[in-house]
């Protein structure tokens, strides 16, 4: 395992040594803004941040599927910065994957040591997280945690504990951070697991009869599913009251969402071309041609063993082709929530591609373990690993180091104080030129209003300067400040945080407030009555004289999941010891409704 570490490690030593440089991608700036505004948030004004002023005109960060805030590898971005976290998050991710994959081929499928290295080589150094990454989307890291995920399935169906508490807290992870690439991780597990319900056939070994169906991985996967599903309301709640907003999970409008089928997937050619680096090419799906024939061998020489890999692997291609192909399969499943999100099918169904062929090729050494010579095997699986490493290795370094080489501007601003701004002429999902640029915007306190989110609200916010792009500021003339008052006898005075917004204001006369941020119904004040004016945020005032106004921004749907996240945790504390005690046996005809259905359905999950 360790050959695993230093491979993977010296491949991502341009990485490192780039340490403080950006990726000059729209995405990535616009995902680093995200990590940026949680660790200003914390760090600067010492505050949760469930909305942040600085985004869209003011937006509910908490409730965006995408927003990073509750996800526990953001601690890594608030300890160093966004983007030393970010390049610190993939790197652990690339070793998570490669050396799960060696544990998961071990330990589960049984591979030897030689078979096991060659899977976690393969998937260690694939190309698809760094390709993905260099795009701009670090978020789509947790792809590597498939194999993971398959290893503490297949612990726990033998009969080992801890994967049912860790397990949960991998899928959140993968969850927190609103991807889609996790939801279809997710398809993918459950669906290897329901391969075992067929008798002789399955991924997991079976340790008792082998005509028996064995749903033991189908109902771990279903436990793991429903307790990262409850526990993880806290997150999951805010998320589905902002979607609601947009139309729903069945009729979600994103910013990219078209209602004509025009989505692009694979062509044949060039799926197979990138696929084993024919002629150079190489993309998403690119491991090589070595793991290709060795898969090849091994489903003709272990076909039991490998038609499970092959199955998944012919639905992923059918997937990945989407209208490339007679029968679409993607278009049939696109009506379904979720998969209706998903508009580049190259983009979420590759890497199941690319682990399906990095674990099934593994299974080949297990042939020249039955060499008559044991120091042949050893010669031939080195020359494998080897040709293997020769072909990804020098692809996933020349990536890496052609990912982070743009260096942050200097900090430059005209004035003190927090304003907005907006792009005239230019595109919303940009990276240039700099005043423009979301991230630069965050660090030197000034908000962006056409930022870029795949699940956007409206933006009523007027900005104080529009940034053309020859990234100087033109100055807007219905701007009025981001508070002002609408007589002309009174004065105001602001200042803005990321949950309120403190107002000083010196009225001879009643008035009515304006604040230069998007209304939303959360909010809350201590003077004066809140009411939506052309999308801002207003009050209507009474008192006069000089006092002080403090508006503050609750999210209901936070504080609701978060007491269902501990309902969830004291129910489940409570379950694990009622099991250990043997209460459950007793309560299987308890009066209780609840207690009764609770009491069967923990045993049906964890009782053979």
């Amino acid at each position: 395992m360790s050959i695993i570490v230093i491979i993977i490690t010296f491949s991502s030593v341009p990485v490192f040594k780039s340490w403080s440089k950006l990726n000059f991608d729209n995405d990535f700036f616009q995902y680093a803004s995200r990590h940026e505004a949680i660790r200003k948030s914390l760090i600067e004004y010492h505050t949760f941040p469930m909305r942040s002023h600085w985004l869209g005109g003011g937006f509910p960060t908490l409730g965006d599927p995408e927003d990073p805030t509750l996800n526990p590898l953001v601690l890594l971005t608030i300890l160093f910065n966004p983007i030393i976290g970010l390049k610190l998050i993939v790197f652990f991710s690339l070793l998570i994957g490669g050396l799960a994959t060696y544990v998961f081929t071990r330990c589960i499928l049984g591979y030897t040591e030689w078979g096991s290295l060659f899977s976690a080589l393969v998937f260690g150094l694939s190309l698809f997280v760094p390709l993905r990454v260099q795009d701009g989307n670090p978020n789509e890291v947790y792809a590597t945690f498939l194999p993971l995920c398959l290893l503490l399935i297949g612990l726990a169906c033998r009969g080992y504990r801890f994967p049912i508490i860790v397990l949960p807290i991998v899928f959140y992870t993968m969850l927190s951070d609103g991807k889609l690439n996790c939801f279809m991780g997710m398809f993918y597990v459950g669906l290897v697991c329901l391969f075992n319900l067929v008798p002789r056939f399955g991924v997991f070994p079976k340790d008792k009869l082998i005509d028996r169906i064995d749903a033991r991985p189908l109902k771990v996967f279903i436990l793991v599913i429903s307790i990262t599903f409850f526990v993880g309301m806290v997150r999951i709640l805010p998320a589905v009251e902002h979607i609601n907003e947009k139309g729903g999970l069945g009729n979600i409008d994103l910013f990219f969402y078209t209602e004509t089928y025009n989505f692009f997937g694979y062509t044949f050619e060039r799926l197979w071309q990138e696929t084993i680096g024919w002629k150079g090419r190489q993309g998403l799906v690119t491991v090589g041609w070595l793991p290709v024939l060795l898969f090849v061998a091994s489903t003709f020489v272990f076909w039991r063993k490998t038609l499970p890999w092959g199955i998944v692997l012919i639905l992923f291609v059918w997937l990945v082709l989407a209208n490339n192909v007679s029968v679409d399969l993607f278009e049939l499943l696109r009506h379904l929530p979720i998969f209706n999100a998903v508009r580049q099918p190259i983009k979420y169904f590759s890497f199941q591609i690319v682990f399906t062929i990095a674990v099934a090729s593994g299974q080949f050494f297990v042939l020249l373990s039955r060499l008559s010579h044991r120091w042949l095997e050893h010669v031939i699986a080195l020359i494998l690993i080897i040709l293997g490493i020769v072909f990804l290795y020098p692809r996933i370094e020349k990536i890496q180091s052609e990912t982070y080489n743009f260096a942050c501007p200097q900090s430059t601003q005209l004035e003190s104080g927090f304003f907005h701004i907006k792009g005239w002429g230019l595109k919303r999902n940009r990276k240039e030129p700099p005043f423009a640029i979301t991230y630069f915007n965050l660090l030197r306190n000034i908000g962006t209003i056409d930022w870029y989110t795949g699940v956007p609200l409206e933006e009523n916010a007027i900005p104080k300067y529009y940034v053309g792009t020859d990234n100087n500021y033109l100055p807007n003339p219905e701007y009025r400040g981001e508070a002002f008052l609408l007589g002309i006898d009174n004065s105001v005075s602001s200042e803005f945080r990321p949950n309120s917004i403190s107002v000083q204001v010196e009225l001879k006369k009643p008035d009515i407030l304006v604040i230069n941020q998007n209304y939303h119904s959360g909010w809350h004040t201590d003077y004066g009555k809140l009411f939506n004016k052309d999308g801002l945020i207003a009050l209507r005032l009474d008192r006069l004289g000089a006092y002080q106004i403090s508006l503050r921004y609750y999210s209901r749907s936070f504080y609701l999941g978060l007491v269902i996240t501990i309902l969830s945790l004291v129910i489940l504390g409570w379950i694990c010891l009622a099991y250990r005690r043997t209460r459950l046996h007793n309560w299987i005809s308890h009066p209780w409704f609840f207690v009764r259905c609770t009491s069967r359905m923990v045993f049906w999950l964890i009782e053979e």
